[in-house]
């Protein structure tokens, strides 16, 4: 299903003015749909799709892990890393290997990490230090310049 235009402005438009946790939940999300549309795609016999999902799922998580700010994050942050280096190891080696385990693996810690941070969104902003991610000015998302994010061709998007 093709997301229609005034969805893709509005989820421009949530991404760009979202709080930093908003932002991390957005990206936790759309990792675990990858993931979970990987599955799916193994289970079609689209095999090029399926890796093309995983490799997706990895770079956001490759993302996520970059913007911690292990400086100022201390024993959580090394913490949050040592989680997203376990779902990136699992997302490559359910790549590599066709391992339907590992796959399992990342997709069920990742629904730990929405919930987690579903629950973080739901506390008010004020109450969370931005030293937790570095910051681009933009919160977790690297900058996003002229590009339409939401577009098929390049860019960013949560929906992939």
């Amino acid at each position: 299903m093709q997301p229609s235009f005034a969805q893709d402005h509005y989820l421009f438009a949530e991404v760009k003015t979202a709080a930093p946790q908003k932002l991390h939940l957005l990206l936790i999300e759309a990792a675990m749909r990858l993931a979970c549309r990987a599955r799916q795609f193994w289970q079609q016999g689209r095999n090029d799709r399926a890796i093309a999902a995983l490799v997706n799922a990895q770079e956001i998580v490759a993302q996520m892990l970059a913007d911690i700010n292990r400086d100022v994050g201390g024993d959580l942050a090394q913490r949050v890393s040592a989680v997203y280096e376990f779902i990136f190891r699992c997302l490559v080696k359910a790549g590599h290997r066709h391992d339907e385990k590992s796959l399992g693996d990342a997709i069920r810690i990742l629904k730990i990490e929405r919930e987690t941070w579903r629950q973080v969104c739901e506390k008010p902003a004020a109450s969370f230090p931005r030293a937790a991610f570095h910051d681009r000015g933009q919160g977790v998302l690297p900058p996003l310049g002229d590009a339409d994010p939401l577009s098929q061709q390049g860019g960013f998007s949560v929906e992939a």
